[in-house]
């Protein structure tokens, strides 16, 4: 996929109004007029990034001795315009807000993680950076296919030089699902069974967390991948999972007739000790057994009740739960939103029990992001790491 194109538009969502942003709040920018410097910032973010862009598409480049210098100097300029970037958020929801303070996050683990000499994981988390403007759009979804809603018009997507996937990811990236779906039906149909499978999977990822998260259907989802299946398109690898996908849509969502307005906090408490372990040999959920559909079925319950209840009991297993499912879910890509519901779980919960739960699986995405060959922490992430661990009294076991 071309860096340049994604991650500028990745930039653009990030700082231009955005989608959960009420018509009264986008007015209010348009009349102050104070979108125009962080347009200015992208502009100057687009430029970075297509320098850094001969080095991303090329894993040999990008650890080539000789690059190192250049390239470090570009991620940290990168890592600070984002870092200095007016608040505007991406998601606003009742329960939860998400804006660049994350992505600078990401690009300040990729700068830890070049320094430290893992020069391909760093490259692996630069390239994942891209998908949280998905993950961000899935999370939840509201209202789609307004006009408000979409960040840019359909002739300025269409007008572009990229194939039908790169396309069907800006749409899906700018909140035009439908037209995104489309045309990763046309991809994937004008793809051949002996190309790189990895593009056609994610675009049928794509669609499985549409039809999921978004459409809440099994059925649809159903009769979608079963066309795939009968067309004989997809090879045998590709066409197993998918086929699993199928079995596990023949069933019913995990809560039918789900409405998380209405559902009371005693019935949600319930549904979670029915289908969430708290131990390897409990139910279905459990750290070692994962179903994608259900996966994202039960993410997207999680995820509503929480945002239609913020102040629930609950809150904190909830966030929990979703940073390991997103974390399952997003395992190939090594960046979900895991890390912020774990903040999340430990700033709004201090004195829940789960709360060490949140801090130990955050630790251990900490020392795979930026524990080198010194095996030691940034001084920050080290002030970082007390601050949470006084903030939930958190006491380290001999």
């Amino acid at each position: 996929m071309k860096m340049t194109l994604t991650f500028f538009f990745c930039a653009l969502l990030l700082s231009s109004n955005s989608f959960a942003a009420t018509k009264k709040k986008t007015n209010l920018k348009a009349k102050s007029g104070k979108v125009s410097p962080v347009r200015k910032k992208m502009s100057t973010i687009s430029g970075i990034v297509r320098d850094l862009g001969l080095y991303i598409a090329s894993e040999q480049e990008f650890v080539r001795d000789s690059n190192k210098l250049i390239i470090q100097q570009k991620l940290e300029e990168l890592t600070n315009l984002f870092k200095n970037l007016k608040v505007h958020p991406v998601v606003s929801t009742q329960g939860l807000a998400l804006n660049q303070v994350v992505m600078t996050e990401q690009l300040e683990q990729t700068v830890a993680l070049f320094k430290n000499d893992r020069k391909p994981l760093a490259r692996a988390k630069f390239n994942a950076a891209l998908n949280l403007c998905v993950s961000c759009h899935t999370q939840s979804p509201g209202t789609i296919n307004h006009e408000k809603d979409k960040i840019f018009a359909d002739k300025d997507i269409n007008k572009l030089k990229i194939n039908d996937y790169e396309k069907a990811e800006l749409y899906f990236i700018t909140r035009d699902f439908e037209t995104a779906v489309k045309l990763y039906d046309k991809f994937i149909r004008s793809s051949w069974k002996t190309d790189d499978d990895e593009f056609i999977y994610k675009a049928l990822e794509r669609q499985l967390i549409y039809f999921i998260k978004i459409k809440k259907s099994f059925p649809e989802a159903k009769a979608h991948f079963e066309i795939y299946l009968k067309e004989k398109k997809l090879n045998e690898k590709v066409a197993k999972e998918v086929g699993e996908w199928v079995k596990t849509l023949s069933g019913k969502s995990l809560w039918d007739q789900y409405d998380p307005a209405t559902v009371k906090e005693e019935d949600m408490e319930k549904f979670m000790k029915t289908f969430i372990a708290d131990d390897e040999e409990g139910p279905i959920f459990s750290l070692t057994n994962s179903s994608e559909v259900f996966d994202l079925n039960l993410s997207s319950i999680l995820m509503d009740y929480y945002n239609a209840h913020p102040e629930t009991k609950l809150g904190a297993k909830i966030l929990y739960w979703l940073a390991t499912l997103d974390k399952r879910v997003n395992d190939d890509l090594f960046f979900s939103l895991g890390d912020f519901y774990l903040l999340g779980c430990m700033e709004k919960y201090p004195k829940d029990p789960i709360a060490k739960d949140c801090y130990e699986s955050y630790m251990d995405d900490l020392e795979i992001n930026y524990l080198g060959k010194d095996k030691e922490f940034p001084p920050e992430i080290k002030t970082k790491v007390k601050k949470l661990q006084k903030l939930i009294d958190y006491q380290e076991e001999d």
